[in-house]
């Protein structure tokens, strides 16, 4: 069975979890304790502009050296309070953001109908290795990768390094079972 004979359901799964997705967010009550208004925005605004902090991301309270965190002035900063903090460049574009979420459940769908065509190989013990680990590494880049662009595209937080360590966890995850894969 070839990924394409199952471009129905792909289409399908892919309106789906965006019409999920849109709901979540829109309708349903549950994204919104997680976030909240903090009591002086008007004064930390007031001090991004004035400080002309640019945009990026931001740590608090930040090191640069894993031995800056047993310092005393260090462990008094963490005393007050920890977070982070992503400035960003201008507001969100609701069309763009819109049309890569919808996208990128679009090419979600077709990975994971790529993996269902996969596991119609059967990969039962004795299994060839490269059948192995090209099913477990498809299904660990959907694991370590794929659920974070939503949040790029709504949060605009930078994943880059994330994505490089998906690919790896993927990979190590593919080889370690294709090496360990039962013998028939």
């Amino acid at each position: 069975m070839s990924v394409f004979d199952l471009w129905l359901p792909i289409l399908l799964s892919g309106l789906a979890t965006h019409i999920l997705s849109t709901l979540n967010w829109m309708v349903f009550p549950h994204h919104k304790p997680e976030w909240t208004k903090l009591p002086s925005e008007d004064q930390l605004q007031d001090l991004v502009v004035l400080e002309k902090i640019p945009p990026g991301q931001y740590m608090l309270p930040f090191c640069d050296r894993p031995d800056e965190m047993k310092s005393e002035a260090f462990k008094g900063k963490q005393a007050k309070c920890t977070g982070t903090l992503i400035l960003w460049d201008a507001p969100i574009n609701m069309g763009t953001a819109i049309a890569k979420t919808i996208a990128f459940f679009f090419v979600s769908a077709f990975v994971i109908g790529y993996l269902a065509s996969l596991a119609s190989l059967a990969l039962a013990p004795g299994a060839p290795f490269g059948k192995v680990i090209q099913f477990v590494a498809t299904a660990g880049l959907l694991t370590h990768c794929a659920a974070h662009f939503p949040h790029v595209f709504w949060f605009k937080r930078r994943i880059a390094m994330e994505i490089l360590d998906g690919v790896v966890y993927a990979a190590v995850t593919g080889l370690i079972f294709a090496f360990f894969w039962p013998a028939a």
